[in-house]
């Protein structure tokens, strides 16, 4: 059972409790108001039964002063049967006659005599009361008779049992044993299944932080518990799957600043060794001089490519590459982009296929970075061509999905299959094969082109895709949304 429900079931049990304790008090407090019988009755039936003793000593005063006298045996009689405590007290405060033989023979009228209902504290306890004597004939006041009357005296007067006043005492206690039984049931729970559980996973916590990913958190139970130990170990292996990442990003890094190096290395040991031949009067005549700086521009050019694609990259990790579509016509924008990169094809020795016709669309793109990603698939697509290849440019308008589509294609040595899911991964230093000589040769690439290419193309809300087939060519296809 989860916490949640448990929880909830205690809640219910100790609210009832609750409530069931406070009805038995209510309860036992209007039965033992009930059962108090009111003053004025009790007084009543003490006078009921002490009337006729009353009668006698209002008549037979005089007699009490004589020790043999009958009235006193009649008293002594009375009180064995009805176990009721009489004490005879003339005005002056002599007493005349005490059931309980004390030796006290004269007391305060004023303010040892009950004139109004007393309850002694004794078990069983006893009602006492005075009252004033008249001479029968004369019926001037002679005195006091104080009477102790026994609780048992009273039982017509008294309420009668009731067996359902043991009901309210049963609910109370079940309510105050129930509360107890939650009270530690509750407890027990919060230690086993709260704070052991906590407890127990500060270590895999402290392993984390210490970099140990390693370690599974786990909770047989199916409570929240054992959900908080599933989100914990699913933490656990995002930290860790990120932590990898990271350190192959971090490798990544590194190779990428290695083979950089290389690639910046090469042109520029070849530029410093063409300049300091011109230098040393190696070229006698400006058609030589012109073929060392033909070759001095190629790696120049060739640096700079990789300078900006470096650049691109720092930018994108900073998310500081600016792309700023705007509504314009395709025609007169992409026109002079594939002029320009056609001749550069030419030059490079690779047949090129200049679109035909170019559909004149409204088009929401940046010109700028549509010509670096298209720049970049035609470099890429020379890198897996050799003279005699063609390079075919195109564009599309898809009317089902409202798109334009521009391709770039080449019949080159394609794309091995093993690097066909991370081309667009930034770092990916996939494998370049190029034919040279009739062998088939490969050489490193620095894996940032199509990562910059992707970025820019979904910044502009559309994609980028390629299909490919070894030594038959590679196909990339650029959407754009129509405006």
């Amino acid at each position: 059972m989860d916490w949640k429900t448990w929880y909830s079931k205690r809640r219910w049990a100790a609210g009832i409790s609750i409530i069931t304790i406070i009805l038995s008090v209510v309860w036992l407090t209007l039965i033992s108001s009930s059962n108090k019988p009111a003053l004025s009755t009790i007084m009543k039936h003490i006078r009921v039964l002490t009337n006729p003793i009353v009668h006698s000593l209002e008549n037979e005063h005089a007699e009490l002063l004589l020790s043999d006298a009958p009235i006193r045996r009649q008293l002594t009689d009375w009180i064995q049967e009805t176990r009721v405590g009489l004490k005879v007290v003339f005005p002056d405060g002599t007493v005349t006659y005490d059931s309980e033989n004390s030796s006290k023979q004269r007391i305060n009228p004023r303010f040892e005599l009950d004139y109004t209902l007393r309850v002694s504290d004794r078990k069983p306890p006893y009602y006492h009361l005075a009252f004033p004597l008249q001479d029968a004939s004369t019926k001037t006041f002679v005195g006091y008779a104080q009477f102790a009357v026994p609780a048992s005296a009273l039982a017509p007067v008294m309420p009668s049992f009731d067996s359902f006043s043991f009901v309210p005492w049963i609910m109370l206690s079940l309510a105050l044993l129930t509360l107890l039984y939650l009270f530690f049931s509750v407890g027990r729970r919060v230690r086993h299944d709260l704070i052991q559980p906590v407890a127990e996973l500060k270590p895999y916590a402290e392993a984390i932080l210490k970099g140990d990913y390693e370690q599974r958190a786990e909770w047989t139970s199916g409570n929240e518990v054992g959900e908080l130990y599933a989100v914990f170990d699913l933490m656990r292996e995002e930290i860790r799957h990120l932590h990898i990442q990271q350190a192959a990003h971090n490798q990544s890094h590194k190779e990428l600043i290695s083979n950089l190096s290389h690639d910046l290395k090469t042109p520029l040991a070849t530029i410093k060794a063409y300049i300091e031949a011109i230098r040393e009067g190696m070229c006698p005549d400006l058609p030589s001089a012109m073929t060392y700086l033909e070759v001095v521009h190629a790696n120049t050019s060739k640096m700079a490519v990789l300078v900006d694609d470096l650049l691109l990259h720092a930018l994108r990790d900073l998310e500081q590459i600016a792309v700023h579509p705007i509504d314009q016509y395709s025609a007169p924008t992409l026109e002079p982009i594939f002029r320009a990169l056609s001749h550069y094809i030419r030059t490079m020795g690779v047949r090129c296929e200049e679109p035909t016709a170019i559909p004149n669309l409204l088009v929401r793109f940046d010109a700028v970075r549509i010509e670096q990603v298209i720049a970049n698939l035609v470099t890429n697509a020379l890198k897996h061509t050799e003279p005699g290849d063609t390079i075919r440019l195109a564009v599309e308008e898809q009317t089902e999905t409202s798109c334009l589509h521009i391709i770039v294609s080449d019949t080159g040595s394609g794309i091995s299959p093993q690097d066909m899911p991370f081309i667009f991964e930034r770092y990916y230093q996939g494998n370049v094969s190029q034919r040279t000589a009739g062998q088939l040769t490969e050489r490193q690439g620095v894996g940032l082109g199509l990562s910059i290419c992707k970025y820019i193309m979904e910044a502009h809300g559309g994609a980028i895709s390629f299909h490919s087939q070894q030594q038959q060519g590679t196909t990339f296809c650029l959407t754009l949304p129509l405006s």
